[in-house]
């Protein structure tokens, strides 16, 4: 298909400049299926900016998983992140803030793309605003409770109302998009770039997967990824201690991934790293994290990872605490208090109740089809000129 010249600004060899930036390995993971696309096609040219827990060793500097997808890496923009007070997350947003600008004025891309709700995309949002470069936004429209302990729900919709161009995940958030005010023109529903991973994803046996990771995966055994509440630490750290105790009641061996990098996430890796009879990683390689919740029993915690990823593998979910309550899924998230006999109650419930475990089907996803990424690249090649793309204007 021939792309609408009319939106580039430098015409690099004819084909449309797009930088994404990407600061957690999380986020990455959603983003890549389209990065590939956008690698792989001619009319496109690809950068990416890495940033925040990317170039940490707490998350085991998951730039490496980047550089091994063979991304065009054009800067690396370390901000004071590794710290548990909210005012250093603010100083970090300033430090991304001015690189970005450095960075964008020299590489001049034609297009911003980001996904989510964390500072990184909101950063970029703002820059692309002010030195006019469109945003693309993936994964906008989603809802989460305000009183789970973060500003997820306000940075979300705030870098929708900061986007040019919104690749949704489902109807509904399309919908909710739609209701902020924006242009119809610019709201797209395509999935969820998680399910085209799963999709993707080869299946390794449980002997290769203990091979490969060194991790216990031959008994039955749960995965906890739990991260930080906006300070509230102490209670992060009770809702894993009860999610410890419910497993280990329960005859589950317990394997915890390492926290993101929101404030508290410091306190929460040191208390993990003190727990017995459980096990701990940073970042696995996509293939084996996968390939580790293929073969779970359940997912705990408080991940969106529950919602994106766990219902096309037909894993159950427990989210534990008020972080992640209002998101969308398909019914196989059950959500539960912060004691650990609500905790114990309710992951029982989860391993033993017969309708429920009978609703949970593989390879079929809640957040669309697997194959986002080709449906979003079709989107980006008939986008309008630049003046139309860049000038906003409310619907009501």
């Amino acid at each position: 298909m021939k792309i609408n010249s009319d939106l580039l600004i430098n015409q690099c060899n004819g084909r449309i400049k797009v930088m994404a930036v990407t600061g957690i390995r999380s986020e990455y993971d959603l983003m890549f299926p389209l990065l590939d696309e956008l690698e792989r096609s001619d009319s496109f040219e690809l950068s990416v900016v890495v940033t925040g827990s990317h170039l940490t060793p707490l998350h085991n500097y998951s730039v490496s998983e980047i550089e091994k997808d063979g991304f065009s890496i054009v800067a690396r923009i370390q901000t004071d992140i590794a710290r548990d007070d909210t005012g250093h997350r603010v100083k970090a947003c300033a430090q991304l803030m001015m690189s970005l600008a450095d960075i964008i004025a020299a590489k001049q891309p034609d297009l911003l793309l980001v996904l989510g709700d964390r500072e990184e995309p909101l950063v970029t949002a703002m820059v692309g605003n002010y030195m006019a470069v469109p945003v693309v936004h993936l994964a906008g429209g989603d809802s989460t409770n305000p009183e789970g302990g973060n500003v997820d729900e306000q940075a979300r919709h705030a870098t929708t109302k900061l986007s040019h161009l919104h690749l949704a995940m489902t109807p509904i958030h399309k919908s909710r998009i739609l209701q902020l005010g924006e242009e119809e023109w610019r709201v797209h529903s395509v999935g969820s770039g998680g399910v085209d991973r799963l999709r993707l994803t080869p299946v390794l046996s449980i002997s290769e997967l203990a091979a490969q990771t060194g991790l216990k995966v031959q008994a039955p055994y749960a995965v906890l990824i739990h991260h930080p509440l906006n300070g509230q630490n102490l209670l992060a750290i009770e809702e894993i201690n009860s999610a410890v105790i419910a497993a280990k009641e329960l005859g589950l061996h317990l394997i915890i991934g390492a926290p993101n990098s929101d404030p508290g996430s410091t306190a929460i890796f040191q208390h993990i790293q003190n727990l017995n009879d459980c096990e701990l990683y940073y970042n696995l390689p996509r293939d084996e994290f996968i390939n580790l919740l293929r073969y779970a029993e359940v997912l705990l915690g408080n991940s969106s990872l529950a919602f994106h990823e766990a219902d096309y593998l037909g894993l159950p979910a427990l989210n534990i605490g008020a972080r992640q309550t209002g998101r969308l899924h398909s019914g196989h998230v059950v959500f539960t208090e912060s004691t650990a006999e609500s905790v114990k109650d309710a992951l029982y419930y989860v391993l033993h109740d017969r309708s429920f475990r009978c609703q949970l089907k593989k390879g079929i996803s809640f957040y669309g089809d697997g194959y986002m990424a080709e449906k979003a690249l079709q989107i980006l090649l008939q986008l309008p000129i630049k003046s139309k793309l860049i000038a906003k204007h409310l619907t009501y």
